[in-house]
């Protein structure tokens, strides 16, 4: 398997796998339009069509797979690009704009592509989440559905901006529970064999509810600051900066918040 690392303005964005299996070649997550690079690939698997997952995959013009109730985005990615603009802002800016892909197939759940990837439907990050399973090799591909693992820092923190679905989230985490996995491959950012990072990483995400359950008046750097004191993750993103925190870790408290804030109302 290669690993891939794209960067953004000097940082690491996101890490690109491309597998052989039996000579056709496939890259997971080829990143955003703005990263592109050629790449010898015969098709594309894309966990969830976010922009800086799927967003090159226009650009590659091979066979692309996503959820099958979301194939029209990447087909036509206009409005897509426009949502994501309102949410990330500049950040998105920044991935690109994707290009029109014609060359798009659903992938249903439970589906087995190419007698090798399983898909496990995964939503909670985005509804059209997809863990890609290799049963030969034991790997998982778990995209956003499982945190941003940073090793250099030794953290792992959810990924979870607005609109998050908590309920959602830790339900497809309990569904990976089956597989008999050997390494868990993160698209933010490379693989591990510590596999027990998606048991911690559960704890972790029940553990930032009960935090913040009761902290819904207070803004998102301060929610981030009590966090810090709470959860050694957050504190050593908190002070490394940079895209790990303005990015992923500012945009997850605020996911967090909305999805709490949504169900008192509702209740």
């Amino acid at each position: 398997m290669e690993v891939i690392t794209k960067y953004l303005e000097g940082v690491p964005l996101i890490t690109v796998f491309v597998v052989d299996v039996g000579g056709v070649r496939f890259v997971v997550d080829p990143g955003p339009a703005a990263l592109h690079s050629p790449l010898d690939v015969d098709a594309v698997l894309c966990t969830h069509i976010h922009l800086d997952h799927c967003g090159s995959a226009g650009h590659l013009a091979r066979p692309t797979y996503v959820h099958e109730r979301y194939t029209r985005h990447v087909a036509d990615p206009s409005k897509l690009y426009e949502a994501s603009r309102s949410v990330l802002g500049v950040f998105a800016e920044k991935f690109g704009r994707p290009l029109p892909n014609e060359k798009v197939a659903g992938v249903p759940d439970g589906a087995r592509l190419f007698d090798v990837f399983d898909a496990v439907h995964t939503p909670g990050h985005a509804p059209h989440h997809v863990m890609y399973y290799h049963r030969d090799l034991k790997t998982l591909f778990v995209g956003d559905g499982a945190g941003v693992h940073i090793p250099e820092l030794g953290a792992v923190i959810p990924t979870t901006p607005p609109p998050f679905r908590l309920d959602l989230y830790l339900q497809s985490l309990d569904r990976l529970r089956g597989l008999e996995v050997d390494v868990v491959c993160y698209a933010h950012y490379s693989c591990t064999r510590d596999v027990e990072l998606l048991k911690r990483h559960k704890k972790q995400v029940e553990a930032w509810v009960e935090a913040l359950r009761g902290r819904l008046d207070l803004t998102v750097d301060e929610n981030l600051r009590l966090l810090a004191k709470e959860d050694e993750n957050v504190a050593k993103v908190l002070e490394a900066g940079g895209l790990y925190l303005d990015f992923y870790l500012r945009f997850s408290v605020l996911g967090f918040m909305e999805y709490l804030r949504q169900s008192a109302s509702s209740s």
